[in-house]
């Protein structure tokens, strides 16, 4: 069937619909409704019962993370084998689009918008929490609460923020944008297996499958991380004012959030997304660089080096370990497993932002721009920030460990407590908390209103509202009944299939590369 072909009978079924399509804009009806009523059982079942519904989902979650944590392992060191495979063959040169294409962004906007889809805001949590939890409950390779074990619990955060998690998103991420911008495809996550299937996997009942999987993952992803993070920005506000908000302030206080992202959102990227990610990093560089003055520094110089060595020493180790024996109990599906769990169940979302924003950059940069220069700010950033904590703990300048137990969200509001200004720079923190929220939650519903409309690249402004409005909601809900963590666990349960999904769009993507290199020039 050609392409036209296909258009038009898309066109066809989309006039069939009623009035919505002028208002929307072209739109898939099924993966529209079908999506909307998934994820309204989930909001209704997480709201009306939400000890049940996460009861429920964390027997689910439990058995998929116990009984295959060996398959997730497994295949994010294949992923990763392959998406680096990929950048440095041949195929590295090829260009994702014409050879006449430029890139839309700069290099610097579009590094900065690679951490908007969601990540960003665990660079700045996740930097305290893991190395001072890792640090007094060392898996392997130290003792726990020894100075050996400094440099491996850092090196534990930065492998669950760093180049596997990338490896990931650059996988989907190439395999959605190689066909959407070299061969004038649609740009939505079905159009990853172009390579096995041609132009059937459109509309197909299995492109639809994958399109709903990936955009209900989304949405509950997105929505449970806005609500956990209005609950540990709370913590911020709790520093700064000496009294958090409570219930009604959190949901007044999200309420404002949704409006922001909104706007964002229907501003388009050049002007929402690009301009809030460019502004975010540049916050974020001046409290790093903050505490690494303020801070041990020298010190933190020197374990910033270690902890490089050490992650570089230890990296396969680490990437196949399953504690085959059990000696460490469920440490390995609660960090580990649970993580790649959850990247693979983001990797639609933030492979398909992030083949949105890299038009016109040949395949090795984007493998290069996505996954190594991500994990090197991992590197630094959590050996400063981590190591820094880690002295406070150790000095006694601040009792952390208890700090993370009461609340995981204001481990960096209590470090910035023991220096100089750390008032004045838990204000500055605490913004670029909400800015990342604020990018997380816009490209969310970018990308969710991409897939509902058939792969549009820039999709209408009542599309992203309309879905903007969804995943605010979802989490004024559940942030109200107190269904979050369900609704976490909702979305890794949906998302787990990707996993198996995602070698189809390995096998897809080198055809497709095969073929393009191969074709007279």
């Amino acid at each position: 069937m050609s392409n036209n072909a296909i258009l038009m009978d898309v066109d066809q079924q989309k006039s069939n619909t009623n009035g919505l399509t002028r208002f929307l804009g072209n739109y898939d009806p099924v993966i529209f409704f079908v999506t909307a009523a998934v994820t309204l059982f989930a909001v209704v079942y997480g709201f009306v019962s939400p000890k049940s519904f996460d009861a429920v989902l964390s027997g689910i979650q439990s058995w998929i993370t116990t009984k295959f944590s060996w398959f997730f392992i497994l295949s994010v060191a294949i992923y990763l084998f392959i998406i680096l495979g990929i950048a440095m063959s041949k195929y590295g040169t090829l260009k994702l689009g014409k050879e006449t294409d430029k890139p839309e962004f700069s290099y610097f906007s579009w590094i900065a918008m690679l951490f908007s889809c969601g990540v960003g805001v665990g660079y700045a949590f996740w930097a305290v929490g893991e190395p001072i939890m890792h640090y007094m409950n060392t898996p392997y390779l130290a003792e726990s609460a020894t100075p050996a074990a400094r440099p491996i619990a850092i090196q534990i955060g930065i492998m669950h923020w760093g180049i596997h998690a990338w490896g990931v998103f650059a996988l989907v991420g190439l395999a959605i944008a190689f066909p959407a911008y070299r061969m004038g495809k649609p740009m939505n996550v079905s159009i990853s297996l172009y390579g096995l299937f041609g132009d059937r996997i459109i509309n197909s009942p299995l492109g639809r499958f994958i399109e709903i999987l990936a955009a209900f993952a989304t949405i509950a992803g997105v929505s449970t991380a806005l609500g956990l993070g209005i609950m540990s920005t709370n913590a911020g506000i709790e520093h700064i004012f000496g009294r958090g908000l409570g219930t009604m302030g959190q949901l007044i206080f999200m309420a404002v959030l949704i409006g922001l992202y909104i706007l964002s959102a229907v501003s388009g990227i050049e002007k929402g997304i690009k301009n809030l990610s460019t502004i975010n990093v540049l916050i974020a560089f001046c409290w790093g660089a903050f505490i690494l003055i303020s801070g041990p520094t020298t010190e933190l110089l020197n374990l910033t080096v270690q902890t490089a060595g050490s992650y570089i020493n230890n990296f396969i180790f680490a990437t196949f370990w399953t504690d085959a024996n059990a000696t460490k109990g469920q440490w390995l599906s609660w960090w580990t497993v649970f993580y790649w769990v959850w990247w693979i169940s983001w990797g639609p979302f933030c492979g398909g932002f992030l083949a949105r924003i890299s038009k016109g950059r040949t395949v090795r940069e984007f493998v290069i721009g996505v996954c190594v220069v991500p994990t090197l700010v991992a590197i630094v950033w959590f050996s400063i920030v981590g190591g820094a904590a880690q002295h406070a703990q150790i000095s006694g300048a601040a009792d952390l460990v208890g700090a993370l137990k009461a609340d995981m969200g204001s481990g960096i509001y209590v470090l910035l407590s023991t220096y100089p200004l750390g008032s004045l720079m838990g204000v500055v923190v605490f913004l670029n908390l909400v800015i990342f929220l604020i990018t997380s939650a816009d490209s969310a519903s970018f990308f969710v209103a991409m897939q509902m409309s058939g792969g549009e690249t820039e999709p209408s402004t009542p599309m992203k509202l309309i879905w903007g409005i969804f995943i605010g909601s979802l989490a004024l809900v559940l942030l109200g009944s107190g269904g979050l963590q369900a609704l976490q666990k909702a979305s890794i349960i949906a998302g787990a299939p990707f996993a198996v999904i995602t070698f189809l769009m390995a096998a897809s993507l080198l055809k497709m590369l095969k073929k393009a290199y191969d074709a007279p020039k």
